[in-house]
């Protein structure tokens, strides 16, 4: 009989904010190539394009005077309702985004103190044995987040953690790029246990 420990998941949380913004809000860009040079199409066909390649035809923005941290929060929220978990409990919070809390588009970044011990905060966890951290990693940073996790809880080092993916990619876009049609805001929150 192995009395190896697992790694489960216990609940999950997100947050989609309210705000729809379709496809048809970019006619007016001006989309531009790396030169700088508008492209030649019209928006039109780079719009259908953009939908016939992604099947994307809306995203969502987070409303002015929400940040990544409340987002998180939010999409935490969730996944600790969803598991009836003490969050006292967790041993570790784990919080992966990109560019911290934006207030506005091309506002200034704020990372600091970190947006794990703000969520952690923002839930009223005052457990001070709760590690709470961020991990910067690009697209992959809640997979690499989940990684860390189960390293954490497979090797005794911790019982429960609270893993949360975020993003407000609408504050960082650049109109004149057509990849900004992809970018959106959003979190998700995975509870993790060992067994």
């Amino acid at each position: 009989m192995s009395d190896a420990r697992h790694t489960v998941i216990i609940g999950t949380g997100s947050y989609v904010p309210p705000e729809a913004v379709p496809n048809a809000s970019f006619l007016d860009h001006e989309f531009c190539d790396a030169q700088g040079k508008s492209f030649e199409k019209p928006n039109e066909e780079i719009i259908s394009l953009f939908e016939a390649i992604t099947d994307i035809r809306e995203r969502r923005y987070a409303p002015a005077g929400q940040v990544a941290s409340d987002i998180a929060c939010l999409a935490a929220q969730d996944a600790l309702d969803s598991s009836d978990l003490d969050p006292e409990t967790l041993d570790y919070l784990i919080l992966a985004h990109n560019f911290g809390d934006m207030q506005t588009a091309g506002g200034r970044t704020d990372m600091v103190p970190s947006l794990a011990s703000r969520v952690k905060q923002k839930l009223g966890i005052r457990n001070p044995n709760a590690i709470a951290y961020d991990i910067i990693f690009g697209c992959p940073g809640w997979l690499q987040g989940v990684i860390q996790a189960d390293y954490f809880l497979r090797s005794g080092d911790a019982k429960r953690a609270l893993v949360i993916g975020v993003d407000a990619l609408s504050r960082i876009c650049d109109p004149h790029d057509r990849d900004s049609m992809i970018y959106a805001d959003g979190a998700g929150a995975t509870l993790l246990e060992a067994v």
